[in-house]
């Protein structure tokens, strides 16, 4: 499917809506630069492998684009196949082309379902390589077989026919690109240390933060000198669709894609001032964006790429931790090499620093696949002039820490639907007709799915692509897919009918979190005292009032409401202090993030008291805009909250006003809708399932009951059992033996078998051993079967009569306990045996 951009811009002939004159170069250039960088391997003719006979890769191109592609290609003197699939998710749906009339009118114009010229995938034989290339004008884009081998494609200037310049990625070099940090301190960039894995839901919570796909929904705005710069919009949007490619190639790895929602041009003249300061060039982009951008083009980022060159070294500027902020969201990118690579790693460096990721500490602690000199990872402070290709461990770390700290919520949202195109099996995107797609039969991993007909396997439910989905089964609809990620975040739960988790939600602006020290903002809590363990670490706190206070009102590196466009920095008023730069205490001398440029510490006199003050300047990069400031919503007085830096009425951001659609039954969530309490049904929280909560509370109440009347005779049953063993140990007298109707018959000497099970019995309940001396011949008949002792000697006066139906005592004390007492007939005994029956 060529995108709607070739379509509009002119691709198709006449009737296109987008303007056809050639623009003039800037300065004309742009050859030069292009031989300064490049070197050449000599011209190949790539070909296309169609049943294994090749073809013209121009001729293929020319009739249509397949969206398998198997492409034979020699670099360094060795023929390779590219094994391609179109990346179909980046230009999802129908992305916005925006462009401008000369008399100012705003030209909106949507795509359709065309083909697309953009291609991922790896070389044939090569494990771990990967290839990511656009055919919209030529073979262009980057080849890795290996950390050590990785391969630039380039048209030549001009965009001119013909085969592909290809340099490795040593030989080439970006013209003054580096992006430098004052390392003066030797205090580096920790990597953020591992959370604590005591409690269950953060063991799986962690496991898919790293697993579950993230997608950021990108912009790009081209400024009018970058309009400039090319001969026609085919070869502006050709350049725009392959620095996309590369950067979702770039963050394909860490679980985010990146998809390109819109393309805006700024065809007739600059919307914003754009200065060769890139600080002034990055707040004017900001405003511009949350005033005008964002109501018209939901987004999750804006990137501009403009043609003028900024002073120094800085090729870009962003700023930290920023994603998904209406306010923050975006950075500027000076188009520095005709080669979309070096511009790609650019775009990507910055918005890795939206995403939360530092620049990389200098040294082995943050190590880079590949040895030197291409040893380069994006997120690298300078890179010696080469384009980074990877992000380092550190930046995984980085990123998983900030997505656990609750960070990136709309980056969870599905992915739009997809336009209906023939469907292909192999190339995982589930299509009409298809009930999974898992890639190839050499790549697929799931044992849900068949790779040779994308059809679920006989008792699949669902693929395994998605958390809603465990041994081929779809989880039962209300199963927790995704929990919470911190005060302000909610949990989602499988429809039952999906194998994918819904999109992220959080609580709206403006509700409490933190016990009432903050309210949700962007569905982050922002306690000040967590704001201070995220950049310093658990056990870090905020700075006394007075230290900070003293610290954000004097406006310099150590304290600010923020930096001028300007480089200086603005003092705060002291109601806003503490809306201004992070102030904490703590006893760590390495932050998180970034470095220590400078410590200074004084001593302030309060009401004749002496407190001792410190403050840090810290160095997060050139490249970064502002320094730490407040979050949004930080608490800074009763019903106050920080926006925009200043201490402002929480009122301002409409929660409570929303939560009165609610009617005291919900809160709002970050789509502004109710999320009502247990046992209320939304929209409007106002219904209340009765029936049901009866209906489970009677159903808990009779278990309820049915267990206490099991307990009970269970209880019961082994009281009596325990009582029967004890009146069997004693004799007939007990009152579970049947009545007697006349005097008890005087009991026998126990027979050996019976004695000795009597034994085991007695051990089995704490009675002393037998004797281990032999027992006598039994010298009464076998009928009786009495289990009592042997009669002791007679007493040598008479005993006491012992009353009928008295069971043992339980009294254990006391030399004896637990033997049974004696029965003593009714009437005189008969003489004892004589000794040689008792000892036979």
């Amino acid at each position: 499917m060529r995108l709607a951009l070739l379509w509009a811009l002119g691709l198709l002939g006449a009737g296109s809506p987008w303007p056809s004159w050639p623009l003039p170069n800037i300065g004309g250039t742009e050859e030069q630069q292009a031989r300064s960088e490049k070197a050449p391997s000599g011209p190949l003719e790539p070909q296309v492998l169609q049943d294994d006979l090749p073809n013209s890769l121009e001729e293929v191109l020319q009739s249509s684009l397949p969206e398998p592609l198997r492409i034979k290609l020699e670099l360094d003197g060795d023929s390779h196949i590219l094994e391609l699939l179109q990346n179909r998710e980046l230009v999802p749906g129908r992305p916005a082309l925006v462009w401008y009339q000369p008399n100012g009118t705003r030209v909106v114009s949507e795509g359709h379902t065309l083909e697309n010229c953009c291609y991922q995938g790896r070389v044939q034989g090569y494990a771990g390589s990967w290839v990511s290339v656009c055919t919209c004008s030529g073979l262009r884009g980057l080849v890795v077989l290996s950390p050590e081998r990785s391969y630039i494609l380039e048209q030549g200037p001009g965009d001119l026919p013909g085969p592909p310049i290809i340099s490795r990625i040593q030989d080439f070099h970006l013209p003054g690109h580096t992006c430098t940090l004052s390392w003066q301190e030797s205090v580096h960039t920790q990597t953020p240390p591992e959370l604590p894995l005591g409690q269950r839901h953060v063991h799986r919570w962690r496991r898919d933060v790293v697993t579950e796909t993230k997608t950021v929904e990108l912009v790009i705005v081209a400024d009018h000198s970058e309009v400039q710069r090319y001969r026609d919009f085919q070869r502006l949007l050709n350049r725009t669709l392959e620095v996309a490619l590369l950067l979702d190639t770039f963050f394909r790895p860490l679980n985010v894609r990146v998809v390109l929602v819109a393309l805006e041009a700024w065809t007739q003249h600059d919307l914003v001032e754009i200065s060769s300061n890139p600080a002034v060039t990055l707040e004017n982009f900001l405003n511009w964006r949350r005033a005008d951008l964002l109501p018209r083009l939901p987004h999750d980022s804006a990137q501009l790429v403009t043609g003028t060159s900024f002073s120094g070294p800085m090729v870009g500027m962003a700023i930290q931790n920023s994603i998904c902020s209406p306010d923050f969201s975006g950075g500027v990118n000076m188009d520095h090499s005709t080669s979309t690579l070096g511009v790609a790693s650019s775009i990507a460096h910055e918005l890795g620093h939206s995403l939360g990721l530092n620049h990389d500490s200098p040294g082995n602690s943050c190590p880079c696949p590949g040895p030197a000199p291409a040893k380069t990872c994006i997120m690298e402070a300078s890179t010696d002039f080469l384009p980074g290709l990877n992000f380092s461990n550190c930046s995984r770390q980085a990123l998983e820490k900030a997505l656990l700290d609750g960070m990136g919520s709309c980056l969870f949202e599905r992915l739009p639907s997809l336009p209906s195109l023939a469907a292909f099996c192999g190339n995982m995107f589930v299509e009409s007709g298809e009930q999974c797609d898992c890639g190839f039969p050499d790549d697929c991993t799931d044992p849900c799915c068949d790779s040779s007909t994308c059809k679920l396997r006989p008792g699949a439910q669902c693929a395994s692509d998605g958390p809603c989905c465990q041994n081929c089964q779809l989880r039962p609809s209300g199963w927790q897919c995704r929990p919470t990620r911190g005060d302000c975040d909610l949990p989602e739960f499988c429809p039952g009918n999906s194998s994918q988790c819904p999109p992220d939600v959080s609580l709206g602006d403006g509700e409490p979190c933190a016990g009432g020290q903050a309210v949700c903002m962007h569905g982050r809590c922002a306690s000040y005292a967590q704001q201070c363990q995220s950049l310093w670490g658990p056990g870090a706190q905020p700075a006394a009032p007075l230290c900070l206070q003293t610290a954000n009102t004097r406006g310099n590196a150590f304290g600010s409401c923020g930096r001028k466009p300007s480089g200086s920095y603005e003092s705060c008023s002291p109601r806003d202090a503490i809306c201004g730069q992070l102030q904490c205490q703590t006893d760590r001398t390495q932050p998180l993030l970034g470095s220590v440029h400078a410590l200074i510490w004084e001593i302030i006199d309060v009401n004749g008291t002496e407190l001792n003050c410190s403050w840090v300047h810290l160095d997060l990069g050139d490249d970064v805009a502002q320094p730490l400031l407040t979050l949004p919503g930080t608490a800074c007085g009763p019903g106050l909250v920080c926006i925009d830096h200043r201490c402002q009425p929480v009122d301002l951001l409409g929660a409570q006003e929303c939560r009165s659609k609610c009617h005291g039954h919900g809160v709002c969530d970050s789509n502004r809708h109710c999320h009502c309490e247990e046992g209320w049904t939304p929209p409007d929280c106002t219904t209340q399932l009765k029936a049901t909560s009866s209906l489970t509370t009677g159903l808990l109440l009779s278990l309820l009951v049915l267990l206490v009347l099991v307990m009970l005779g269970a209880s019961y049953w082994y009281r009596a059992r325990l009582h029967q063993r004890l009146c069997q140990l004693k004799g007939p007298t007990c009152q579970y033996r049947a009545a007697q109707s006349g005097p008890p018959e005087r009991p026998g000497p126990p027979q050996r078998a019976l004695l000795a099970r009597g034994t085991k019995q007695a051990n089995a309940l704490g009675f002393p051993a037998p004797p281990s001396r032999a027992l006598p011949p039994d010298p009464v008949p076998k009928r009786l079967q009495s289990q009592g002792p042997s009669k002791p000697p007679p007493p040598r006066k008479p005993l006491p009569a012992d009353p009928q139906g008295r069971c043992p005592s339980s009294d254990p004390s006391g030399p004896g306990a637990g033997i049974p007492p004696l029965v003593v007939p009714s009437r005189p005994a008969p003489p004892p045996p004589t000794m040689s029956l008792l000892y036979l």
